[in-house]
């Protein structure tokens, strides 16, 4: 009988053992996917505890679920909906508790790249904090709506089905959101 390397198969296959109640699967599946939901709601929420809450949250609601999903070539889809269904439950929760967040004061080095000057890391620290802020000063919806398209690369038909929008919708979302972002960013770019 040959060990298996959960570290080299497929997500697909790690979706399948894990259906299948596979520990070491289910926990090689964690570690492939929590970054990327970690940064999915970095970009959705102000950089706080929050964001390690709902990535957590998002984890355990996607291995509870998961023999819910049928076709595994949809995960990634199933699983932005869940992230999106866990954040609008969190805004209801929180809606209240609204706080803009002084980028300044984050810690956004593991984001720059060392090799060019100190100078151009600066302009580039400055540049990101600037974009998070825009982002986060976004409507809700328009933000959702921009992070899936610009960060997520998903369609609009996708992000429309993943949020219950309507096309146009959608559309007339990412569009304002675009213009918003480059008048707010005209001084930096």
């Amino acid at each position: 009988m040959s060990k298996i390397n959960y570290k080299k198969l497929p997500i697909t296959d790690l979706i399948l053992y894990t259906q299948k109640a596979d520990l070491k699967a289910t926990a090689e599946l964690i570690r492939r996917i929590q970054k990327d939901i970690f940064t999915f709601f970095c970009h959705l929420c102000p950089p706080n505890d929050t964001v390690a809450d709902l990535t957590q949250e998002t984890l355990i609601k996607i291995i509870q679920n998961i023999n819910k999903l049928q076709n595994i070539n949809q995960f990634k889809s199933w699983a932005n909906k869940i992230a999106i269904n866990v954040f609008y439950d969190a805004l209801r929760k929180h809606n209240k508790n609204n706080k803009i967040i002084e980028y300044e004061k984050f810690d956004f080095s593991d984001f720059i790249d060392y090799k060019n000057k100190p100078a151009d890391n600066y302009h580039c620290k400055e540049l990101e904090c600037k974009i998070k802020a825009c982002i986060i000063n976004l409507p809700v919806n328009a933000r959702l709506a921009i992070i899936l398209r610009e960060l997520e690369g998903l369609s609009y038909e996708e992000i429309a089905k993943l949020t219950n929008t309507n096309l146009g919708t959608v559309k007339s979302r990412i569009s304002r959101a675009r213009e918003k972002l480059q008048t707010e960013l005209s001084n930096y770019l």
